[in-house]
């Protein structure tokens, strides 16, 4: 088997994938093969694991990568630049250290190229670890907003005006209250509904226009597994009727209610 040159451009700028465990099964062996036979560029994945797992470690918050990663990359790019411009030294052949520049600048890019590639991969990894954390914080507002529903619902019972609705499916007892305010504002508590997939929400519907001819407005989408919302509807409203919908919700629904109530 042809064994890598010991040192090889090419592969010297998969050493930043490489650490990060980025390649493709065929480019790995190849870099394998390369570091078995080359210690500066095992040296050089050493350190870029190094800095990718200090990466790790920094807090969510921080959406650029630390300071020193790129600092190490400046510095290496300055002491290489800074050893090309005094490679060479006397002697009649001028061509020698021409030559030995213009090989150490293959290796400079390449190395280059490397350090970047693992930076942006890193920064990659840290922006994708804040999407989680935003996801996680999303939910916790979502659950502050039901439990700050749920203790207006307890108020607005006692609220001069408040109409206390049952909802219920045709047949069975009731699954969730409604607290209507006479300005129009209102809150839905659930008593049991049950939970949905995440490919399904219950949606909240406000029923105007005549008895005989209803004319359903969306009051709200109230998630998969809702335990209380807000909502605001207009005060000529005869009843109220909830739907199970597709993710995140329609304008217009053609579902059979799975519960409903009419003011009376």
């Amino acid at each position: 088997m042809n064994m890598p040159a010991p040192n090889d451009p090419e592969l010297d700028t998969l050493l930043g994938a490489y650490a990060l465990d980025a390649l493709e099964p065929g480019e790995r062996a190849r870099v394998d093969a390369y570091l078995a036979t080359n210690a500066r560029a095992r040296d050089e994945v050493d350190e870029l694991r190094e800095s990718a797992a200090s990466l790790a470690l920094a807090p969510v918050d921080d959406a650029i990568a630390p300071p020193e990663l790129w600092d190490r990359i400046t510095s290496t790019i300055d002491a290489e630049d800074a050893s090309d411009g005094s490679a060479g030294g006397g002697g009649d052949d001028e061509l020698a250290p021409r030559r030995m520049r213009r090989g150490m600048n293959g290796m400079n890019r390449a190395r280059w190229l490397s350090l970047v590639a693992a930076a942006a991969a890193v920064v990659a990894l840290v922006l994708a670890t804040q999407v989680v954390s935003l996801h996680h914080k999303l939910d916790n507002a979502r659950l502050t907003g039901e439990q700050a529903a749920a203790a207006a619902f307890d108020r607005a019972g006692h609220a001069p005006g408040a109409r206390q609705i049952a909802l219920m499916p045709t047949s069975g007892a009731e699954v969730a209250r409604l607290v209507l305010l006479p300005d129009g504002s209102g809150y839905l508590k659930n008593d049991g509904l049950a939970p949905l997939d995440a490919d399904h929400t219950y949606q909240l519907w406000a029923l105007t226009g005549t008895t005989a001819k209803p004319v359903a407005i969306s009051a709200g989408v109230l998630g998969s597994h809702p335990k209380a919302a807000a909502f605001t509807t207009g005060t000529d409203v005869h009843g109220f009727a909830i739907t199970v919908e597709k993710t995140p919700g329609v304008g217009q629904s053609s579902q059979i209610p799975a519960a409903s109530a009419t003011l009376t």
